[in-house]
């Protein structure tokens, strides 16, 4: 394969492990990387891409995308204003969505959360699930929904509540089963690894949900 990729928060906490996977796959030829500003990263593969998303994007140079892996996410105590929080949660994983439509896309992959509803009263959450309704009226051959409950791993930012959690939610996994699994946290790597093995590997319905068992299962079941 010679599969191009494109990576929404490649800067992140799962997108800079799923950038460092694309580079060493060697299914992946090309990687786009859209950013606010140059990640300081040379690699033959990738072409980075700078926008401050208020203006038209370019992809002309893009011949064809194969693949979207939409891993942007933000807090309320970065971005209090709500209608950048929406642009950031919503809008840009739909206006990508329709993008690569235009150049060939088969797979649209979604970092989401366990919870998420456009229904509900949790803001964070609320804007996870318009995301996913939104993402679903598009017309995608196939879209992941990941929901993860915590994730564990080095963030560049540091988030006292979650350091603290993620020190006490292995201690808790052993006890959360059958429908209270997806509510584990897992290692943010796992994550990025099934977003590889389901496009890759996945022959699934129009739209997959995952939660957390089914994100482990999407990597044992290729090794």
């Amino acid at each position: 394969m010679n599969k191009t990729a494109l990576v929404l928060g490649s800067s992140g906490l799962i997108g800079s492990l799923l950038l460092e996977k694309l580079f060493n796959h060697p299914d992946y030829a090309t990687i786009v990387a859209i950013v606010r500003k140059p990640q300081q990263i040379n690699h033959p593969k990738l072409i980075e891409i700078v926008t401050d998303f208020n203006s038209e994007i370019n992809l002309d140079e893009i011949e064809q995308i194969d693949s979207i892996f939409s891993c942007l996410g933000t807090t309320r105590k970065k971005t209090p204003d709500l209608d950048a929080y929406h642009k950031i949660e919503v809008d840009i994983p739909n206006q990508f969505a329709k993008l690569g439509s235009q150049k060939g896309l088969t797979k649209f992959h979604y970092i989401s959360a366990v919870g998420a509803n456009a229904n509900s009263s949790n803001f964070y959450l609320k804007m996870k699930g318009e995301a996913e309704e939104t993402l679903q009226k598009n017309t995608i051959k196939q879209l992941f929904l990941y929901r993860p409950s915590l994730l564990i791993g080095n963030r560049t930012e540091y988030r006292l509540a979650e350091n603290i959690s993620a020190k006490v939610f292995p201690l808790i996994n052993i006890f959360l089963r059958g429908n209270l699994s997806k509510y584990k946290s897992i290692e943010a790597e796992k994550v990025a690894q099934s977003l590889i093995e389901n496009d890759l590997h996945s022959t699934s319905n129009k739209v997959s949900i995952l939660h957390y068992n089914e994100i482990i299962n999407s990597i044992n079941t290729t090794q």
